[in-house]
């Protein structure tokens, strides 16, 4: 049996905000060493399945260098093949994915190439640890044309999701896409598909002719999929999260630093690209006298003279003297002076704090550009941003990639405030 795996890498991401105004999605760092997609690729490669597309599409390059050939996990034998697959190009233009639907569609060659018997279509944004070959094999014994991936979620979560419900024996009765009011279940579907590709590349030809659809799978694939064909629902109660909002990604950092959580990167066998060769010569992180960490991962590269807990730092990162870090993710080579305090942030990489800095304090104001992403206390400072001495920054505040000094208020930045660079930002809200 050939199969083949779609990985949809190309959205832009806009809740996570200015994590990713700069880079896809997937390629956002998480848990002090890895990146979003890893998760997914880790995934494919357990379960053997040999040939993967990355459909790729908003400001790819990192992502591209990231994963290569695949060859970090394992894709780089003649029988194996990954492959970052841009948009298509035609005689005349470039045509840009018109919804997740629609890039399996225009790589449709890449797929039918390997004669595949089942098409695994999969999303590059979640953080969990999944048996594939589990779900394939429900779905061959079945003799279904789709299955989905499902779990149940809290009934106030339900908005969020493609809710499912089925009968006893797995088959999907029915089908809402994010249903506003009145759910048909709680069980949700977790964008992970199987198909016979024979009926999905016909689907996908149908809704390629459509003029009014989404092009999408949630709302047009699958709902008339559960109509015209086998459609069935296989149950995943492992761990699995979303990490498309801010606080969802700071939640699941978080959560790897509990051992009761479920998530465990050691036991999961997560693969990831080591090339960098910055990181690669890092020495050992080295905690100074005086200092102190708890209940934190300081990663190689790191050296910490202050006081860390309950945070996620990444290589390079530098606590200095008196300074201290609770609730954080800091990334990449970030530099933070002496006696600073940094509360429930989320710092991207190469930015400088100098002395007596302090984010996340104050009144708890949602954020008034972005009070959608910015509500629980979080506050997010772009990559490569420089805070001048003594800059104290509220809750839920947005510093955006490059702010320097001349795009700073003297003093501080109020609770629920985004601060712009002047030499303007990707993202806008």
């Amino acid at each position: 049996m050939k199969i083949v795996a779609m990985l949809l890498a190309g959205g832009q991401g806009s809740r996570l905000s200015i994590l990713s105004s700069r880079r896809a999605k997937p390629a956002v760092p998480f848990g002090g060493a890895y990146r979003i997609i890893d998760f997914t690729l880790s995934n494919a490669m357990r379960a053997e399945i040999p040939y993967v597309g990355i459909a790729t599409q908003y400001k790819p390059m990192s992502l591209m260098e990231h994963v290569g050939h695949g060859e970090w996990w394992g894709y780089e034998s003649r029988n194996r093949c990954c492959r970052i697959l841009p948009p298509y190009t035609g005689e005349t233009d470039s045509d840009w994915y018109k919804g997740t639907a629609d890039a399996v569609w225009q790589n449709r060659e890449f797929i039918m190439r390997y004669e595949p018997d089942i098409v695994m279509v999969l999303s590059g944004d979640h953080i969990y640890n999944m048996d594939y070959q589990m779900m394939i094999d429900f779905h061959v014994h079945h003799h279904s044309d789709c299955t989905l991936a499902l779990q149940e979620v809290p009934w106030e979560d339900t908005s969020r999701f493609g809710i499912v419900h089925t009968a006893e024996d797995g088959r999907v009765l029915g089908f809402q896409e994010k249903p506003k009011t009145n759910p048909m279940s709680n069980m949700a579907s977790l964008g992970i598909y199987v198909f016979n590709a024979q009926v999905l590349m016909h689907r996908l030809g149908e809704d390629a002719q459509q003029p009014d659809s989404h092009f999408d799978f949630g709302k047009d694939i699958l709902p008339k999929m559960q109509q015209q064909d086998n459609m069935y629902g296989w149950r995943f109660d492992g761990y699995w999260r979303d990490v498309g909002t801010i606080d969802s990604f700071w939640q699941t950092n978080m959560e790897s630093l509990n051992p009761d959580s479920g998530l465990d990167f050691f036991k999961w066998d997560i693969r990831t690209n080591h090339y960098d060769s910055k990181v690669a010569n890092y020495m050992p992180a080295r905690i100074g006298r005086g200092a102190y960490v708890s209940d934190s991962f300081v990663p190689r590269g790191c050296v910490v003279e202050g006081e860390v807990e309950h945070s996620v730092l990444f290589p390079g990162v530098h606590i200095g003297k008196g300074s201290v870090v609770r609730n954080s993710v800091i990334m990449n080579d970030t530099v933070i002076g002496p006696h600073c305090q940094i509360d429930k942030a989320i710092i991207d990489k190469c930015c400088i704090l100098d002395q007596n800095c302090k984010v996340g304090f104050g009144e708890d104001i949602n954020n008034i550009a972005r009070p959608d992403l910015l509500n629980t206390g979080i506050s997010v400072v772009g990559k490569g941003a420089i805070l001048p001495a003594g800059m104290r920054i509220g809750k839920n505040c947005l510093v955006h990639a490059g702010v320097t000094f001349a795009d700073l208020p003297s003093g501080s930045i109020e609770s629920g405030q985004t601060v712009y660079s002047v030499q303007g930002d990707e993202f806008h809200p």
